[in-house]
């Protein structure tokens, strides 16, 4: 286990910072924003959003999964000071309802549900199953 605590969350908080960072830019460009920095999906640009926005999902999950082990800590001791420090800091990283291992979990399944919105609005707007599936690289989100 290292012995920074914040090694191994820094890693997937730095992604997750990094990827929404890279995701706007992505959906910006190339689209021309509205007031609010929102962006306009449409019959041309739903799916590229779509496609996007999962390969950020994929690369989250994935980085999540890798790091999702070495996010609890272990005591630097045996003495109370160093048990309870370490309690602490598990329950903010990982047991508490709102840890940070949770927000991370719930952003990605924010991001899932995007997506759905975005495959049920590619349907709307004409596109077929197989058209949709074979523009996300065969991902698909239920």
């Amino acid at each position: 286990m290292d012995a920074n605590p914040l090694g191994a969350l820094g890693g997937v908080v730095g992604g997750l910072l990094g990827g929404a960072a890279n995701l706007l830019d992505n959906l910006t460009r190339g689209t021309a924003p509205s007031s609010g920095g929102h962006f306009v999906v449409n019959h041309d640009n739903v799916l590229a959003a779509a496609k996007i926005i999962q390969n950020q999902v994929d690369e989250l999950k994935d980085t999540f999964d890798d790091a999702h082990d070495d996010l609890e800590i272990v005591p630097p001791g045996d003495d109370e000071v160093s048990q309870r420090m370490t309690e602490a800091w598990n329950d903010i990283l990982i047991r508490n309802e709102d840890s940070y291992a949770v927000r991370v979990q719930e952003y990605i399944l924010g991001l899932n549900k995007l997506v759905s919105q975005l495959r049920a609005t590619a349907k709307d707007y004409g596109y077929n199953e197989e058209q949709i599936t074979s523009a996300l690289g065969g991902s698909r989100v239920v």
